[in-house]
């Protein structure tokens, strides 16, 4: 008596095995924030206000030694700035990405990111 071979179960597996593949590549986490910052139309003779804001570790958000509440922020950004952002070395990361984030909605003149040692 003959044993058959059955390529169906492996077929299958194989099958199963490129469908799941296919679909994990088209799945893309997204770990960028695209930021759309609008040059401004500012004269040749008007200067351009720079604001410097620095984001603690602990998360929060000061300018010349004061803290600022998310509301305070509008203020300055309304300006159209030129924005320099630095960020404490140990700062959580979802810290930057959410001001990041609200910063996107203004219209600044330029943004610069530095961190601190």
């Amino acid at each position: 008596m003959r044993k058959r071979h059955e390529l169906g179960q492996s077929s299958d597996i194989a099958f199963l095995l490129i469908i799941f593949f296919l679909l994990l590549s088209g799945v893309t986490a997204s770990y960028s924030l695209e930021m759309n910052l609008s040059r401004s139309s500012v004269l040749a003779g008007e200067a351009e206000e720079h604001v410097q804001l620095i984001l603690l570790q602990n998360g929060r958000l000061t300018f010349q030694g004061r803290t600022l509440e998310p509301s305070d922020l509008a203020y300055f950004l309304n300006q159209e700035p030129q924005l320099t952002l630095t960020i404490e070395s140990k700062t959580d990361w979802q810290s930057v990405v959410s001001l990041l984030s609200v910063i996107e909605h203004y219209r600044l003149s330029s943004l610069e990111m530095e961190v601190l040692p």
